[in-house]
């Protein structure tokens, strides 16, 4: 009797072998970058549509999507200064099908302003690649006659408090360049904040402020060129090819002014590592075509292709850059 039970377990034990071994087979295998993507991949860009963020994602989206032979789809879920979106992606499954298209706010600035968010910029993404850097001027209302930084420095020392600079709003990178220039050029002035780049250039334009900064995209064709506004400086930390002759803020005399904009791709942490690999690979040959470099070169943009280990020490570096920025300003997020 005891052999016959014994045997019939044995059997079973071995039906229930078979049936795993059956299961494990037909389960999906993400860490394998062969196997991925078998399915449509979404971009998440958490502003508007039309923006800048916007266009490269859907542009770029269309490049990467012919590579993977797969689609991408751009979704924006904007709200929240750009963390609903990043909110979103961090609570998504990490299997290299859902990811940020962004970054620089979302897993920078506003965790460093101490904004109330319900994610960890570190510990919940992992960095996929970086493909664009850019860095923006100083522009200065083109009534004032002023043409240089000096020029403007003394303008305002001979009028103490009246030099309206404005910026992109309460905390935005344009904020602490404002109360980084009044430290460094030991002047006085007023901050001024407007919600959003876009109006704040164009009252910079029409002299309802005097000075402001911005990104090539935003300001070079639309106010730099027809005159409207005169760059003073760069705040990078070489010369731009655009501006040759424009000089930076760091050979005026005015160091730690350097204000990179950047985008790059993260997805929810976990995700397995062949995944990431895949996609930064096959990001870095997009990024690196001519047609598509000199797309980004027209907006001020150059390419950067490090790579993800790379990417993580660049965004763990510059999420820490303006947390000491934030608590030196006394800069927070308003409540």
């Amino acid at each position: 009797m005891l052999s016959r039970i014994t045997g019939t377990r044995g059997a079973l034990a071995g039906v229930l072998g078979l049936a795993v071994a059956a299961a494990a087979l037909l389960a999906p295998t993400p860490a394998r970058a062969q196997d991925y993507p078998n399915k449509p991949i979404k971009f998440v860009v958490a502003s508007q549509s039309g923006g800048v963020v916007d266009i490269r994602a859907r542009r770029f989206g269309a490049r990467l999507s012919e590579l993977l032979k797969q689609p991408i789809i751009v979704e924006n879920r904007p709200g929240a200064s750009t963390t609903l979106g990043a909110d979103f992606v961090a609570k998504s499954p990490a299997d290299g099908y859902t990811a940020l298209f962004g970054g620089n706010t979302e897993l920078v600035t506003a965790p460093a302003l101490s904004m109330p968010i319900k994610y960890d910029p570190i510990k919940d993404f992992t960095p996929v690649a970086q493909f664009t850097l850019g860095y923006p001027v100083m522009v200065v209302h083109a009534g004032m006659g002023i043409k240089t930084l000096p020029e403007l420095i003394e303008w305002a020392r001979a009028r103490p408090g009246q030099l309206l600079c404005g910026t992109a709003g309460h905390g935005s990178g344009a904020h602490f360049i404002c109360e980084l220039l009044a430290r460094s050029a030991k002047i006085q002035l007023r901050t001024v904040p407007y919600k959003g780049s876009g109006p704040m250039l164009l009252d910079t334009a029409t002299g309802q402020v005097h000075i402001s900064i911005g990104f090539l995209a935003e300001v070079d064709k639309q106010y730099i060129l027809p005159g409207r506004v005169v760059p003073i400086g760069v705040l990078a930390p070489k010369r731009i090819a655009r501006f040759p002759d424009l000089p930076t803020m760091g050979e005026m005399g005015h160091a730690g002014f350097e204000m990179m904009s950047w985008t790059g791709l993260f997805v929810p942490a976990g995700t397995p590592q062949a995944v990431v690999t895949r996609l930064n690979a096959e990001i870095t040959k997009v990024v690196q075509e001519p047609a598509f470099a000199a797309w980004l070169a027209e907006t001020g943009s150059e390419v950067v292709t490090p790579t993800p280990q790379q990417f993580r020490e660049f965004t763990h570096g510059e999420y820490a850059r303006w947390r000491r920025m934030s608590d030196e300003f006394g800069i927070k997020a308003e409540q």
